[in-house]
């Protein structure tokens, strides 16, 4: 049972990655530390998340966050 949920789990990430890579805007490091607010995070780290992938879930979050306000703008 625990392989069926981690294949689930590893699914769900792969898309989420497509996601960011596909609507992700260019400039976006800015826009995630606004989302932080106090945990606030160097741009070059946040860069190393998007990049290498590594599982720092706050990131992940408000990347996957601005990809999708991104999408809406550019599909209105």
């Amino acid at each position: 049972m625990g392989k069926l949920a981690t294949t689930h789990h590893r699914k769900t990430m792969d898309e989420k990655y497509d996601f960011i890579d596909r609507w992700l805007p260019a400039r976006y490091t800015s826009s995630v530390n606004l989302i932080l607010q106090e945990k606030r995070r160097p741009a070059e780290y946040i860069r190393r998340v998007k990049k290498e992938k590594i599982p720092d879930k706050e990131i992940m979050d408000a990347l996957y966050l601005i990809a999708k306000l991104n999408k809406l703008q550019r599909e209105t």
